[in-house]
This record gives structure tokens, sequence and C-alpha cells, in this order.
């Protein structure tokens, strides 16, 4: 064999060998499918005191109080406890696909660099089976894209462990407090509502109403002489005050005792309810305080339906309304009470928008209508 023979045999051995210790060090070291992730973790959901979930941008605190779970950063606000159940659960039945890089530098290409790292994507879950014993200290990074049967595939890396693994499992889990509980606080329709009276505590009330649950819009009340109602789309948007309510934080009653409120609103109904709601200020955000009751003197009795021209020729009453198998108003407010009274909320900015509404700003000078002109003489 020549020599130009024998070095192109020697150049495409290098070419096979290369490319079988590329693919080798590409492949998984070890595939397991059946290891779990945290063998007999489910055994011991049971004996779970605590989870902590923190990412670099924000941390949820949860911590079971006897049978409830709460978010303990958040003045032990009660959690969502399917939430937190599955959340246990998927960690617990999430099982090793195969082992990844235990190389550092390549933590952060999948997600799973320590939070340390100001620029780690990692989301760290801690689980506490009691003062001293920790169960679980995880960082979950990157879902793998395109895995294979829509089983849902995450990065993961113990805490103190080099090697990351790649798992499958449900693992999308949530630093942010907010996502862990149940934000509804009341809802309202405003069909229901009949006035609305907003005082802040420095300048004149703001009062908008409507003669019947039928009519489309609020009128302004007390606007003085010289003056008009700005936008009855605006005024009537109060009476949305209480629909759909929702809070973006909330934090324990106590923290505004003894406080002046910035603002209030009485919200009343045609059918007696009668709601509060007292605006405070609480370090950077503005927090409410609702209380909720019963008037039954203020209740509307809704209109007869009309008879129809055949019940009219017949001499037939028309039919009474069907009876109403909801809970009652007093009922309802009670119900609320009980949801409500330990805390005050942070709203939406278009709720609070609504809460600091000013006379002033409601309300427009009429203009003069110009003289016709004269007519020209004959």
């Amino acid at each position: 064999m020549n020599t130009r023979n024998i070095l192109i045999a020697l150049a495409t051995v290098l070419v096979v060998f290369t490319a079988w210790q590329t693919s080798r060090e590409k492949a998984p070291a070890t595939s397991i499918h059946t290891e779990n992730l945290y063998p007999g973790l489910v055994d011991q959901i049971n004996d779970v005191t605590g989870l902590t979930i923190r990412s670099t941008q924000a941390t949820t605190e949860l911590s079971r109080k006897r049978d409830e779970w709460v978010v303990a950063n958040r003045d032990n606000y009660p959690a969502t406890f399917a939430n937190v159940k599955n959340t246990l659960l998927n960690i617990a039945n999430a099982t090793v696909v195969e082992r990844k890089t235990a190389n550092p530098e390549r933590y952060a290409q999948i997600g799973v660099a320590d939070l340390d790292d100001a620029d780690s994507k990692a989301t760290l879950v801690d689980i506490k089976g009691g003062p001293d014993s920790t169960l679980v200290s995880l960082l979950i990074g990157n879902e793998r894209s395109a895995s294979q049967l829509n089983a849902r595939q995450y990065y993961v890396r113990k805490s103190g462990e080099a090697g990351a693994l790649l798992v499958e499992g449900e693992l999308n889990v949530s630093a942010e407090p907010q996502d862990w509980v149940d934000p509804d606080v009341v809802n309202v329709a405003t069909e229901r509502v009949r006035k609305v009276t907003i005082t802040p505590a420095d300048g004149s009330a703001i009062v908008v109403s409507k003669e019947k649950p039928t009519d489309n819009f609020f009128s302004l009340e007390n606007v003085p002489t010289g003056f008009t109602a700005k936008s009855r789309s605006v005024i009537s948007s109060l009476g949305a005050v209480l629909l759909d309510v929702k809070f973006e934080n909330v934090a324990a009653a106590s923290k505004v005792a003894g406080a002046e409120p910035v603002s209030t609103a009485e919200i009343r109904t045609f059918d007696g309810l009668v709601v509060n709601a007292s605006r405070y200020a609480l370090g950077d955000e503005h927090f409410v305080r609702f209380e909720f009751g019963f008037d039954p003197a203020s209740v509307v009795k809704p209109e007869p339906p009309a008879a129809t021209d055949a019940q009219a020729d017949d001499g037939e009453e028309p039919p009474e309304a069907a009876e109403d198998s909801e809970p009652s108003v007093a009922e309802e407010a009670e119900r609320l009470n009980k949801r409500t009274a330990k805390w005050v909320y942070a709203l939406p900015d278009y709720k609070n928008r609504m809460l600091e509404k000013r006379f002033d700003d409601m309300l427009k000078p009429i203009e003069d209508k110009p003289a016709a002109p004269a007519a020209d003489p004959q």
C-alpha cells in the first residue's frame, strides 16, 4: 500500500472514531424510566409540614396548620389545597428519564443553575417533613421541548448534587404567592346595585343611583347648579365596583386597626345587601376592608310580571314568581363576612380607580348656548 492510500485509510478511521466518540458522549449514561425521582416520597406526603418555592424573582412559603394549608408570607392566608396536593403528588410521581450533564458551566443552558446566580431561571422547591427534616430540595429548570407522547419533561438537579437529570412529570411550579390562593373576594352583579356612595376623607361624596334594576344607566346625584355630569358611562361604571372583585395582594386586617381610611364606599342593592368598603394606605399599596350586612327595610320588591293579553281577556291573575332556592341575602352577607373579616385586599388598578374618584372629576360646566342670530328686517 502506497503512502497516499495509507493516509486516506487513517483519515477514514479517524472520522469514524470521532463520530462514534461524539455519539457516545451525547448518549445518556443511564436510561431508567421506572425509577422515581424521589423514591418513597408518596408514602411521606402525610408527613409534609411545609413547602418553600423560590426563584430569583419571587418566594412562596407554604405551611400546614392542622388540616389547612396557608401562605406563610401572606399573613397565613389560606392556600388552595388542591394546588398543594397536586404539587406534592407530581413531584412524588416524577420519574427519571436519563442522566444529564454534571458540568456546572452547562447548568444555565438547561435552567438548573443555583439561585445565587442572578441570571438563574430555576425554581427551587424545598419540602419539609418537620423542623429538621428536608424531604426534597430540587432545582427545576427548563421544560424539554418536543417530548414524546405529549408527556412533559423537565431538566432538574437535586440541591448539592452535581448531576442534572431529565425527568418526566408535571413540574410547572410557581414561586408567585398569588398562584397559591383563590383570589376571589366578592361578585355582585351590576343589575342588583341600587346606589353607590364613595366618600374620600377630604372631599365631597359621589352618589350614583338608579330607580329600577332594569335601568341601564346610573345617575349622579347632588349635581350643583351650572354643572352637569361629565360622562354617563363613567358614572354608570361605578355600579360595577363589586363585579368580579379579585385581589392581587392580601394582608391581615389587624395591620390597619386604628388607621383612618383614605376613602369609604357604601354599596346598596335592590335586594337589601349592604357593603361597606374602606380603603387604607399600607406601605406602597392601598388595601380595602369589606363589611357585609343585610337591611330588610331597603329591599325593593320586584314588580310582578305583566299579564298577557290572553290572561287579561280571561280575567286570570299573572303567575306568581317561582320560589328562589338560592341562599337568602342575609345568608350571603354572613358567608361573605366569614370569608373576608380577617383580611384587607389590594385590588387591581381599575378597581382602585373607581374607589379613588373625586366628585369634581365627575362634573363639567354647562356651556351657554350661543344666541340665535337676529332675523334680518324685511
